[in-house]
């Protein structure tokens, strides 16, 4: 899929975004998650394992509009520990690309 098909699908349902926390597993740099947050999620966990996280960071800093409700973790999903239960998960899968 490309980056328009994943903007048009979270922005077409942001009434299953609206006010709830969203987890984008394996973040990248973090576009997934400013799509999240543009759909009105209360709030936006974006993991990222590897050194994207730093560049995510940059770029959701750039979006001050949208910043304060996103939280990039440098991490492995399964060694980080949310502050609050997430109700919704997306990811963008990477199949030898």
């Amino acid at each position: 899929m490309n980056t328009g098909t994943y903007y048009s699908a979270v922005i077409e349902n942001r009434a299953d975004f609206l006010g709830r926390v969203v987890v984008d597993v394996g973040a990248g740099s973090g576009i997934l998650s400013l799509f999240a947050a543009q759909a009105g999620a209360k709030h936006v966990y974006a993991i990222e394992a590897s050194e994207m996280a730093d560049y995510a960071r940059k770029l959701i800093a750039g979006n001050p509009s949208l910043n304060e409700r996103i939280t990039v973790i440098k991490g492995k999903v399964e060694d980080v520990e949310l502050p609050e239960k997430a109700d919704i998960l997306i990811s963008e899968p990477m199949y030898g690309r």
